[in-house]
């Protein structure tokens, strides 16, 4: 057996998820109708906004 280090990976940067939030926004707003779009829109920002929350305390907790 080969033995392996894992390192812990750091996240992306905030252009990353900025960009991947709009390039899903633009996909929801091109191929979906109305209805998928408001509720695609609300899933989305509902789970970007919780994902931010996670991560923007990680490290500052005492």
């Amino acid at each position: 057996m080969s033995q392996t280090t894992h390192s812990e990976s750091k996240g992306l940067s905030t252009f990353a998820y900025i960009a991947a939030f709009l390039i899903l926004f633009a996909i929801l707003a091109v191929f979906g109708d109305m209805f998928t779009f408001v509720v695609g829109a609300i899933g989305l920002v509902i789970t970007f906004a919780a994902f931010y929350k996670d991560d923007s305390h990680g490290d500052e907790h005492h």
